[in-house]
């Protein structure tokens, strides 16, 4: 790395450069590969893993909130039981390179090895924040926030949950009420398996890498199991035996590509396994090998052209109902793809012979955060509304009318709650980039839309109240990994 290199927290920039260095050297990538590379690279993945985890690593971490790689001095406890691991890289276009990494070398060499070799980014620019600025006032507009922007790295590799309904001060002291026990971070963290956690991470990297081979194999757009609730481990063994089944019976595909298809592991019933409307293809996980094929085998070339079909048909019908009523439409949950095609073409219908738009669609710019019109089931949705979060909501029974006069009525709550909205998401965000800063977490995010900006931001002003001793205790025990809250 340049000597220019930008200034990061040291835990942030590790994790992220793990996950996209273990997903790059996976074995499950080179399954066509020899034995040999396959073995070469899984010695590598469990000795990095293991590495990175020494005493030295999390010295390297503890040296300070912000350094540059380039720039920072070797540590001096360097283990001697690791030595020269060879390892091979896949290039865009297929070739193999391979290299090797010195494992016995210091934290700063190691990292140095592992970006260079994958073209990985140069960690972004943080702007310090205002020690002094009172953690109840504003923290600063001009406060860069793209350091908590995981999206230029990958998803989050493991989750620490805390209640946000626990906005009680937290003691630090060990208590041995169990109801303490639960509610205290710190106690928490302290207790934990520290080993459960670094095989929980291994097995979502073991669970994305299973998911690229597959969808590479299938051609699909994307591969979805979350809906399951299945632990990591279990959804990578799920992968692999899809992968393997594409490896025995790829001759008796129907298609040389399922793109654009979705597949989604889902063991809930449907009455159809292959959706064209929304282009989701389902599999039961629970299903054997040779069912998965059968269903596989549903998906034709002409089946594939009717999904094309399908799709710019709801994209002109989309176009034609939201220019008629000046609001963008959002296809809700309990909605069924189907289900919200058909209506979206009545709508269409119905809107091209409507006449001239009168005085209550013209009422409908509702300043420029317009809400979303979010369209669920009839069953779940009998009549429009304004939800909380400013859009409003309208089932596939409704009639235009319905919906226009709705629109119309719900037009300044609606705006109101955008406002509300708005304003809580861009406080909430300057107290998050507060936390990812002091306590080196990789992000914070909230879970579920139950938990409200304002919940989240009050949860996070909990931590950053907290004294310097027990800020630093918090730093060592979150540093490098995902703060998710949630209200469960």
């Amino acid at each position: 790395m340049s000597s220019t290199a930008t200034k990061i927290s040291r835990s942030i920039y590790i994790s992220r450069l793990r996950r996209a260095f273990l997903l790059r050297v996976h074995p499950d990538r080179f399954r066509t590969q020899s034995n040999q590379v396959r073995k070469e690279q899984a010695t590598l993945v469990q000795v990095l893993s293991d590495r990175l985890g020494d005493l030295d690593f999390v010295e390297f971490v503890a040296q300070g909130r912000q350094s540059s790689l380039a720039t920072c001095s070797d540590t001096k406890s360097i283990p001697f039981k690791y030595t020269s691991y060879p390892y091979s890289i896949e290039t865009k276009d297929g070739k193999l390179i391979k290299s090797s990494i010195q494992l016995n070398s210091s934290p700063c060499k190691i990292l140095t090895s592992m970006s260079s070799i994958i073209n990985f980014p140069p960690p972004p620019e943080v702007v310090d924040i205002n020690e002094e600025t009172h953690l109840n006032g504003p923290i600063g507009d001009s406060f860069n926030r793209s350091s908590s922007n995981t999206g230029n790295y990958g998803n989050p590799v493991d989750h620490l949950i805390w209640n946000a309904g626990f906005l009680e001060r937290y003691q630090y002291k060990q208590t041995t009420s169990r109801t303490r026990q639960d509610r205290n971070l710190i106690y928490f963290l302290q207790n934990m398996d520290t080993n459960h956690i670094k095989e929980r991470k291994m097995n979502r990297i073991n669970a994305s890498a299973a998911a690229l081979v597959a969808r590479r194999a299938f051609r699909f757009s994307a591969i979805d199991g979350t809906g399951l609730g299945w632990s990591s481990a279990s959804l990578a063994v799920c992968l692999s035996r899809l992968t393997a089944l594409y490896d025995e019976h790829k001759s008796k595909l129907r298609t040389k590509s399922f793109y654009p298809l979705r597949l989604v592991l889902s063991s809930d019933e449907y009455s159809s396994k292959l959706d064209l409307y929304g282009g989701v293809l389902r599999l039961n996980p629970a299903a054997t090998p040779l069912q998965w094929l059968t269903t596989l085998q549903t998906v034709t070339e002409e089946r594939m052209c009717l999904l094309m079909q399908n799709r710019e048909a709801l994209t002109q019908n989309l176009s034609v109902v939201e220019k008629f009523l000046n609001v963008k439409i959002i296809k809700g949950h309990s909605c069924e793809n189907e289900e919200y095609h058909r209506f979206m073409e009545r709508l269409a219908s119905i809107s091209l012979d409507y006449p001239s738009k009168t005085e209550e669609t013209k009422a409908l710019a509702m300043s420029p955060n317009n809400a979303s019109l979010v369209i669920e089931s009839e069953q779940a949705c009998r009549r429009c509304k304004v939800r909380k979060d400013g859009n409003v909501e309208a089932g596939t029974g409704a009639h235009v009318n319905d919906i226009l006069r709705a629109l119309n009525i719900f037009a300044s709550r609606s705006n109101e709650f955008i406002r509300k909205e708005s304003r809580d998401k861009f406080e909430c965000n300057q107290v998050r980039d507060r936390v990812v800063y002091e306590l080196g977490v990789q992000s914070v995010k909230k879970v579920g839309s139950f938990v409200s900006y304002h919940q989240m931001s009050a949860c996070l002003m909990q931590l950053l109240s907290k004294d310097d001793f027990e800020k630093e205790t918090l730093r060592s025990l979150l540093a490098g990994n995902n703060l998710a809250i949630t209200g469960r």
